[in-house]
């Protein structure tokens, strides 16, 4: 019997040819259109083409309607802690006064006693501006005596005291002591001069820039009871809607219709 052989040539180019038309009738992908969208005009655009006003106009706006936000959920808040429909029924809910305290004890008494976010926000309110006017021996020598030399220290006090003076003080660059309080004394910010005794005294009481006037220690111990009664600090913008709802001041609501 013949052997016959075939070559395997054809086969292989048949194979090829099957396989590239597979590859050729395979569906290509097609990328979408791109589309440009259309950019949405911002706040701040609608807020200026609808009132007509400007850029400074739209962030004082934009900043008060963040703050009305702010006041809803503050509010919110110390309802739900004091356990009332509104704040404003916080001004029907005075705190009792023992029988017969004087007036002059009357402060310090609802600074640690009041759990009435109102009375403690009008009482901030009035010792801040206090603290904030308080001017005295202490408070002036606190701002403008920076540094002392120490020759002058124990020219006009006792150098026995000099061991017990804060070393902050100790300058070699500042001026002379008695130039310093002429130059004090000249502002006129009392109706009496600082005198080297008040200097002296100061310097050993104190560190520079140490001293904190009592009314502004107040201030802070208020701050810290308005917190531990609603959980929140004190800010300014919340203590003015405080006293409005409460009737301790008048003042007329000038909120602005949104503009869109």
């Amino acid at each position: 019997m013949e052997n016959v052989s075939m070559s395997a040539a054809p086969v292989a180019a048949k194979t090829k040819v099957r396989k590239s038309n597979k590859v050729a009738t395979k569906p290509q992908a097609v990328a979408a259109p791109v589309v440009a969208g259309v950019k949405k005009p911002s706040n701040m655009a609608r807020f200026i083409e609808a009132t007509g006003k400007g850029e400074q106009d739209y962030i004082k706006w934009a900043t008060e309607v963040g703050q009305r936000m702010h006041i809803n959920k503050l509010d919110a808040l110390v309802c739900a802690k004091l356990e009332v429909y509104t704040v404003a029924h916080l001004g029907n809910l005075p705190t009792e006064l023992p029988e017969g305290m004087p007036e002059s004890e009357v402060d310090t008494y609802l600074a640690e006693q009041s759990v009435n976010p109102c009375e403690l926000v009008r009482l901030w309110k009035q010792v801040k501006a206090d603290a904030e006017s308080w001017v005295s021996k202490e408070s002036i020598l606190n701002e403008w005596l920076t540094g002392v030399r120490k020759e002058d220290f124990n020219h006009y006090g006792d150098p026995n005291h000099a061991a017990d003076v804060s070393r902050r003080w100790w300058s070699k660059e500042a001026a002379a002591l008695d130039g310093q309080l002429a130059e004090i004394n000249s502002m006129e910010l009392l109706n009496t001069d600082v005198t080297f005794e008040d200097a002296i005294d100061f310097i050993k009481a104190h560190r520079p820039g140490g001293y904190v006037n009592p009314v502004w220690s107040l201030v802070k111990r208020l701050e810290e009871r308005f917190k531990e009664v609603t959980t929140f600090r004190i800010k300014d913008y919340y203590a003015e809607h405080l006293l409005k709802m409460c009737g301790m001041v008048t003042a007329a609501d000038n909120d602005d219709d949104l503009p869109f």
